[in-house]
C-alpha cells in the first residue's frame, strides 16, 4: 500500500510516500517538523493532509480520474477499509508516542499498542 502527502490544492500537489514512512509523516504533520521522504523533501507546516495513494497502489496512471467503478473495485477488494485501518493505527501510534515522549519508537513496533487489552487500559 502506497500514501501520499498533500501540499497543495492542486491534484498534482503531493509527494508519494511507502507505507513503512506512514508513522512518520503523521508525525511531521502534528508536530510542524520539516523531514525527507523517498518521494521528496516536505515542510511540516504544509502538509495539508496524509491519504491513501490509490493510483499507486493499484497501478492506475497518475493523471486517472477515478469513477465509482473504481472507488466499487477498492471496496470489493477490501483496499478501502484496510487504509483507513492502517491510516488510524498509525495515527493513533503517533499521538501515543508523543504523549509519551517515546519519539524514538517512531516507525517500529510499539509493544504497548500490539496487545489489545494494553490498549484498551491507555484509553
Amino acid at each position: 500500500m502506497f500514501y501520499k502527502i498533500i501540499r497543495g490544492y492542486d491534484s498534482e500537489q503531493y509527494i508519494e510516500i511507502e507505507a513503512s514512512e506512514l508513522d512518520k509523516a503523521f508525525y511531521c504533520f502534528l508536530e510542524k517538523k520539516d523531514s525527507v521522504f523517498s518521494g521528496g523533501a516536505v515542510r511540516g507546516s504544509g502538509i495539508l493532509a496524509i491519504q491513501p495513494d490509490y493510483h499507486r497502489t493499484m497501478g492506475w496512471n497518475r493523471g486517472h480520474k477515478m469513477d465509482s467503478l473504481d472507488f466499487e473495485d477498492l471496496n470489493d477488494k477490501g483496499l478501502d477499509r484496510k487504509f483507513r485501518e492502517f491510516l488510524s493505527s498509525s495515527k493513533e501510534k503517533i499521538h501515543f508516542l508523543i504523549q509519551t515522549n517515546q519519539l524514538h519508537l517512531i516507525g517500529k513496533e510499539v509493544p504497548e499498542l500490539s496487545n489489545p487489552e494494553q490498549k484498551e487500559l491507555k484509553s
